[in-house]
């Protein structure tokens, strides 16, 4: 056993890769560059709202059809049918905060900006 761990240890150790000699591609010279060039804070804010906002969209759309399927296959048994109903009402509540969120985000930065 000793044997075979010191055989894997080894083995490890050379396929292990060597200290990495990168060439340096960002100098001092071009940060300033870079980040004139880059989006301002209101836009960087803007997108990352859009972004979870299309994510919550989605996942809400998503909750629906869930729910309107276990709606359809709950066979009248009133608990999965509460379940069904309870998991479309969460969605559009979700789907609604979302829409907020992104309107007021909106607002907020054509205000300030």
């Amino acid at each position: 056993m000793k044997k075979l761990t010191t055989t894997l240890s080894l083995i490890a150790l050379a396929l292990m890769p060597a200290r990495a000699l990168a060439v340096n591609v960002i100098s001092n010279d071009s940060i300033p560059n870079a980040v004139a060039d880059g989006p301002t804070v209101s836009e960087l804010i803007v997108n990352v709202v859009s972004i979870l906002s299309f994510v919550a969209g989605a996942a809400s759309v998503i909750a629906i059809i869930v729910g309107g399927i276990m709606y359809s296959v709950s066979g009248g048994n009133e608990s999965r049918t509460k379940t069904a109903k309870d998991a479309i009402l969460y969605a559009v509540i979700g789907l609604v905060i979302s829409l907020s969120a992104f309107a007021i985000a909106n607002f907020v930065i054509t205000g300030l900006g």
